[in-house]
């Protein structure tokens, strides 16, 4: 059993469990947490093995208090879906260690948990979620390729954090699901301060960059032809940011929330 002393001089403090309040990302967090407490000055001290535990118990009340999956939940979910947590990572379309951190304590995005509790519903696997398509990186090249072709430039920039790329490829996804009942790449997206963005798009440049075309399916020419009008309608980044934060998919969710196609049919933009 640890012993502790009050750091005042009033001798053996005692192990006790007390109510304290945290702020944490905007909010106050109340929680228990097992401390020593010093007797006569209550003075109270945690241990390096209790301050993991209250990192945890914070991040668990954060989630409870905004309605987002408990690591708990999430593994209690993919569990009863007989699921792994590989084959939870592959149709979430994130890494394996994604899934380990959610379960033990990280808190996953609010698109993140909209996407988790999609893949624990009892629908199918594929619709709302990713238009209709297997989530795809080597075809998101193909159609970054495709853009690069009817642009006269490339989308892609290291730098830029695909603040515009992000919009290139909304718009063909969307245009797509409109038009022909089914998204180009099969991304999934959020609403983030500037526009519609890719999930988990910083892990996902690199891999962009470095797929391989070849083993993606073709566009098909309407596809193509999709891709043709977005880049006639907005030659300039600027002008295709600007398009998408008038989107009723961007003013009507809030930071963080996931997109789903449902919005494609809202589209306002008008196609050359």
């Amino acid at each position: 059993m640890i012993r502790m002393n009050c750091p005042k001089g009033h001798g053996a403090m005692e192990q006790k469990e007390i109510e304290r309040t945290v702020p944490f990302k905007g909010m106050d967090i109340t929680l228990m947490e097992e401390a020593y407490v010093c007797p006569e000055c209550g003075l109270s001290a945690g241990t390096v093995e209790s301050a993991g535990k209250i990192q945890q118990a914070i991040a668990e009340a954060y989630r409870k208090k905004t309605g987002l999956l408990s690591g708990g939940e999430i593994k209690k979910l993919r569990q009863n879906k007989g699921m792994t947590q590989e084959d939870l990572a592959a149709v979430m379309n994130v890494g394996i260690a994604s899934i380990k951190r959610w379960e033990t304590g990280a808190i996953q995005s609010r698109s993140m948990d909209q996407a988790l509790r999609h893949n624990f519903s009892e629908g199918p696997a594929f619709d709302n979620i990713t238009g209709n398509r297997k989530f795809s990186i080597p075809r998101i090249l193909r159609v970054a390729l495709a853009y690069k072709e009817a642009l006269g430039r490339a989308i892609l920039k290291e730098d830029d954090r695909m603040l515009y790329a992000a919009k290139y490829f909304w718009y063909a996804d969307m245009f797509a699901v409109k038009l022909l009942g089914r998204s180009m790449t099969g991304a999934t997206y959020a609403h983030l301060p500037f526009g519609p963005q890719l999930n988990n798009y910083k892990d996902l440049l690199v891999d962009i960059q470095n797929a391989d075309p070849k083993n993606a399916e073709s566009l098909s020419t309407e596809e193509m032809d999709i891709i043709r009008r977005i880049s006639q309608t907005f030659p300039e980044d600027r002008m295709i940011f600007d398009a998408a934060h008038d989107e009723p998919a961007w003013l009507e969710t809030s930071n963080g929330d996931f997109i789903p196609y449902d919005w494609a049919g809202r589209i306002v933009a008008r196609l050359q």
